[in-house]
């Protein structure tokens, strides 16, 4: 049962490693207001959790006509990085945000604002957008996945992200998909973001450019080759460019395959930049998938691209934000049941 009052909505916030955004979303997963600053990163993680805080509270001195303060369920917060889900602190992995290890996210926010507040890695964030709202919407286990400067992932199981012992499950760029192979930041060698990320993909046509491949790619300038340029070549009829996407798309496959024999979900949705490349990227998915998913042929799992966009961090966020109060609800009907 959701304990919801007609006006009641929820704060979501964005941090990012350049900018910082924070919405009103009501229980529908709608944006009803949005404010976005830039995180200013480079001034430590003091100078970031101030930003941060203002934002939040511009949100909720700015709330839409017809909306108090008193109507607000809470705040969501994704963020890059590790998380203990239970207390709101940073562990590791924010790479974009120095000196924001160990802040206590959970605990700031509560004091400040008076509201109660759950944070999360900003991949479950977008995983929990698109299963709540979004592509997976009506499905209770999901396996996501967006591809953009990374691989980021997240596990869906009873309708929950799925955190595991310690925070860490749903890290689905980091399986290994090419033993050996390219050296990953985290010192893994052939992680599945070192072949599928939407980065990778424009570094990987920049390189077969220098190497003199034939391409309609090697008329621009290097830096305008991004995976959306690789996208556009190939739906003009670039050889290059469509086995660029094609390798990405067998890569993805093997790392999918993998996630889906472990967690047999009902879908599989794909996200960030990359998607944008569209059926050149998801065929070769769907093809991989059947030959390395033993029961795909009988019982498939949908691969389909995510619902929502650049704005799914503050509406996974605002996820959150309902999901605690729910959670909240439910023990509170546990207890005088």
């Amino acid at each position: 049962m959701n304990d919801y009052k007609p006006s009641e909505c929820a704060i979501g916030i964005d941090l990012g490693g350049t900018g910082i955004k924070a919405g009103v979303v009501s229980p529908e997963g709608q944006i009803l207001g949005e404010w976005r600053i830039d995180t200013e990163a480079e001034k430590g993680g003091d100078h970031v959790l101030t930003r941060m805080l203002d934002l939040c509270e511009k949100a909720l001195s700015e709330l839409p006509e017809g909306f108090e303060r008193e109507n607000v369920a809470g705040v969501g917060i994704g963020a890059p990085g590790v998380f203990d889900f239970d207390t709101g602190v940073l562990i590791s992995g924010a790479f974009n945000l120095p000196g924001f290890e160990g802040t206590p996210l959970r605990e700031v926010f509560e004091k400040e604002t008076g509201l109660p507040t759950r944070v999360d890695n900003d991949a479950n964030v977008f995983a929990l957008a698109e299963s709540r709202w979004g592509a997976g919407k009506g499905t209770r286990h999901m396996i996501a996945y967006t591809l953009g400067t990374g691989v980021g992932g997240g596990v869906v199981i009873n309708g929950k992200v799925f955190h595991g012992g310690w925070g860490f499950a749903g890290e689905l760029g980091h399986v290994t998909v090419e033993p050996e192979g390219e050296l990953c930041n985290t010192g893994n060698r052939g992680s599945l973001e070192m072949y599928a990320s939407a980065s990778h993909i424009a570094n990987y046509a920049k390189r077969l450019v220098k190497e003199g491949r034939e391409t309609s790619l090697s008329n621009i300038p290097e830096a305008e080759i991004t995976c959306k340029a690789v996208g556009e070549a190939a739906e003009a009829g670039d050889a290059l460019a469509q086995e660029i996407i094609e390798r990405a798309g067998y890569y993805l496959a093997i790392g999918i395959a993998a996630a889906v024999i472990v967690v047999n979900p009902e879908i599989v949705v794909i996200g960030g930049g990359g998607a944008l490349l569209g059926e050149r990227l998801f065929q070769p998915i769907r093809e991989g998938l059947l030959r390395r998913v033993y029961h795909q042929p009988v019982r498939p799992v949908p691969v389909v691209p995510a619902k929502f966009g650049t704005d799914s961090g503050i509406i996974g966020a605002g996820a959150l934000a309902f999901s605690e109060q729910e959670e909240k609800q439910s023990a509170k009907e546990r207890q005088s049941a």
